[in-house]
């Protein structure tokens, strides 16, 4: 399953490509994770650019056929609906104003005629059997007054149950079937009882396989596919060891219960995480799972000894040598690099293990993976961006022990040296934007470089200063004003040790 919601705008041959390696990699299926970024004809004002429209989804479905891949499609109808109610034309549909705009009202007439419509849509452009209706993460029931309620009258599990329920038997009159993620049916067994049996679950982990929850839908009558996920939504480029044991672990369970299939999901290619970068992976499972082919030829296979080289390198090697970026933590790079665009909370967080043996462990082996992975690789990205961000804390420090011994000039001088390193990033950034990524990641760049001038500048204000000065950490928060001696603006104290002399 491929993300399209989240800033993607593959074009049709980008697509057709990915059905063919997909059939070639041993899948069967690919879907397409929509929300808002399918330019439904009863939601006109949500379609935005580069989006998939129902002319293209039609001509894909075709051709899938034909090479023996179904194409199906997945909403979310209830949940993870921020996408339609961030838009303007969309407000109306939120659960809860003001209090997050994740899901959608489940009871307010006019948002389940919306919802009953979207479907309607995509019916009409898909051609699987198969319309998966969401259901995941709902975590706002009950919020606004007409459903506060309603939960008291019928629970939580009730406010669900009724949703989903008519929901799918929309679906089953249209002679499809739906499907559903199992994360809330789950948390409310009870509902179960009121799904239609014809409903197939989607039971999603993404830590361990999810034999309980299986063996309990399965009981209840339920077809069950378990679902896993490359595990690139948490990581600053993907953890490998982590996601082939999980898909390993999935693939047996799915072997011991007897499930309809599996699902491997690739989620969130946002935020400097480029979807190119984990395709020869994503294909390698495919490779996995249908045949059982040993994860090291099937790495070589999709992506030539070098990629699976600098793979094991990005995601296993380095993740183990700094608890900073190992497993468990959320990709902390991107976090501050691309998605706060704060370099310095970065230098904050990290300047420790960074500017240490950590450090120059770290380079050595991006040295290593770089000559492995060659010219023109998938992972010549997110390699650079891994050596630009220690690259860049380094000078961080650099520029935090010169303002400290008073030299605030050449501080502003040594953080503009690092501007320059970030802005090796911007090559591969708009190829892959050109390429059906990102759009915004540009522009995400570009904010991190203006909070590294706007330091500069401020820096450059203190030069020969005499008296109380700004800390460099006070200096460098987000919301600090130039003169303001308290700090009032600023957010935390420093991370890690005081600059070294």
């Amino acid at each position: 399953m491929y993300d399209i919601a989240r800033e993607q705008t593959p074009d049709e041959k980008l697509l057709m490509d990915l059905i063919d390696r997909s059939a070639g990699a041993g899948y069967n299926a690919l879907g397409l994770y929509l929300e808002h970024r399918f330019a439904y004809p009863s939601a006109p004002w949500a379609a935005g650019p580069g989006c998939l429209t129902p002319k293209m989804a039609g001509r894909l479905s075709r051709v899938a056929a034909e090479r023996g891949v179904r194409l199906i499609p997945f909403l979310n109808t209830l949940g993870h609906m921020e996408g339609f109610i961030r838009s303007e034309g969309g407000q109306w549909l939120a659960e809860a104003p003001g209090k997050g705009v994740l899901q959608m009202c489940p009871s307010r007439p006019e948002c389940i005629e919306f919802v009953s419509n979207l479907v309607v849509d995509v019916l009409q452009s898909f051609k699987d059997e198969w319309v998966h209706l969401g259901g995941d993460e709902t975590h706002q029931l009950g919020e606004c007054p007409l459903c506060a309620r309603r939960v008291e009258e019928v629970g939580k599990e009730g406010l669900y149950v009724n949703f989903f329920g008519a929901l799918c038997r929309q679906v089953l009159d249209r002679g499809k079937r739906p499907c559903m993620w199992g994360d809330i049916l789950a948390k409310y067994p009870g509902s179960l009882d009121l799904i239609p049996q014809e409903t197939v679950i989607f039971d999603w982990n993404y830590k361990n396989a999810p034999g309980k929850t299986c063996e309990m839908f399965q009981q209840h009558g339920f077809e069950v596919v378990l679902s896993s996920a490359v595990r690139s939504y948490d990581s600053n480029w993907c953890f490998l060891d982590e996601t082939c044991s999980l898909i390993d672990a999935h693939r047996e369970e799915a072997e011991r219960f007897g499930t309809v299939g599996t699902l491997v999901c690739a989620w969130e290619f946002f935020g400097f995480s480029q979807f190119a970068s984990v395709l020869p992976l994503i294909m390698a499972a495919g490779r996995r799972v249908s045949s059982g082919e040993a994860w090291e030829t099937a790495l070589v296979a999709e992506g030539g000894e070098g990629y699976a080289h600098a793979a094991k390198i990005l995601g296993s090697r380095i993740p183990r040598m700094s608890s900073f970026l190992a497993a468990g933590g959320w990709r902390p790079l991107r976090e501050c690099m691309a998605i706060q665009s704060d370099p310095f909370s970065l230098w904050r967080a990290w300047r420790e293990e960074a500017c240490g043996r950590v450090g120059d462990a770290i380079l050595e082996v991006l040295g290593e993976a770089d000559e492995a992975a060659g010219l023109d690789s998938p992972l010549e990205f997110p390699l650079l961006f891994q050596f630009v961000c220690v690259e860049w804390v380094r000078l961080a420090e650099r520029a935090a022990i010169r303002y400290a011994a008073g030299d605030a000039a050449s501080a502003a001088d040594i953080l503009a040296e690092g501007m320059c390193q970030l802005m090796r990033l911007r090559p591969g950034l708009e190829r892959f934007a050109e390429g059906g990524g990102s759009a915004v990641d540009p522009a995400r760049l570009d904010a991190s470089l203006k909070a590294i001038e706007r330091a500069c500048f401020c820096l450059r204000l203190t030069t020969g200063a005499s008296g109380a000065r700004p800390s460099f950490n006070t200096l460098t928060q987000v919301g600090y004003l130039p003169g303001d001696q308290a700090g009032w603006r600023t957010e935390g104290p420093a991370v890690g040790r005081t600059a070294r002399g």
